[in-house]
């Protein structure tokens, strides 16, 4: 194989990697369907309806009611600074997904069930990912990794550092 055919495999196998990544990261895990500020502001307005007294979601806490209030804020603010949710930036989209879980959250009554985005990058590529799951999810990914650390230290005792 001469070194013109060898870098020419190379870049192809690159451009293959490359454009799987970028497919990957274009997927969307979720959908925002009031993605204008004119929509998103008579969805809003039925949510706020709906957490008056006579409403469907009049059962919510004080606290959840402006936990609530705020996201809902967050979002149209976000919505009115860039005109729809096309045009946010990966960054403020992960914002707006977030805080629309949220208020689906506490209005379902389905913490666990929350999805949380966040952007992550891969050790050794400067590629960032969307990285969603559930809060269940993420906390029992944390517990799972504190009893690894708490298996590990049990087994490797702690050096006594005023011995030296």
């Amino acid at each position: 194989m001469t070194m013109k055919s060898l870098g020419l495999a190379v870049a192809l196998i690159a451009c293959g990697f490359a454009s799987t990544a970028v497919a990957k990261r274009g997927e969307a895990a979720w959908t925002f369907k009031a993605d204008t500020p004119a929509a998103f502001a008579e969805q809003a307005t039925k949510v706020r309806e709906g957490m008056r007294p006579s409403g469907p979601y009049a059962g919510i806490s004080a606290s959840d009611r402006r936990v609530v209030e705020s996201e809902l804020d967050k979002i149209g603010a976000l919505l009115e600074r860039k005109g729809s949710a096309s045009a946010l930036s990966d960054g403020e989209q992960v914002e707006l997904a977030n805080a629309q879980e949220r208020v689906n959250a506490i209005l379902t009554r389905n913490d666990g069930d929350r999805l949380v985005c966040t952007y992550e990058r891969r050790s050794g590529s400067n590629f960032k990912y969307k990285n969603c799951m559930t809060a269940s999810e993420r906390e029992r990914t944390r517990q799972k990794s504190q009893e690894g650390m708490d298996r590990l230290t049990r087994q490797q005792p702690v050096p006594d550092l005023k011995q030296r």
